[in-house]
């Protein structure tokens, strides 16, 4: 994903369920790039996050899952 919005947000998580849904609800009027890094979540984050439209990136889960890694992994994909 491309872009030239100067605003972008990205979201990482892993299994965050209700808390995850309501972060993208407050995002649904959001007209700018929205990425979503999952780390390996098994409770329909990955889908829900497309479903919103945002841009996902699976962490590859043989290399350690950090917020770092996850922020920058997000921040690429923008």
């Amino acid at each position: 994903m491309t872009s030239t919005a100067q605003i972008g947000i990205v979201v990482i998580g892993r299994n965050e369920g209700e808390r995850f849904l309501a972060c993208l609800k407050s995002l649904a009027d959001f007209d700018g790039p929205l990425v979503y890094v999952d780390s390996g979540s098994t409770d329909g984050s990955v889908a829900a996050a497309r479903d919103a439209g945002a841009s996902v990136v699976e962490l590859d889960m043989s290399r350690p899952f950090t917020a770092a890694r996850a922020r920058n992994s997000g921040l690429q994909r923008w």
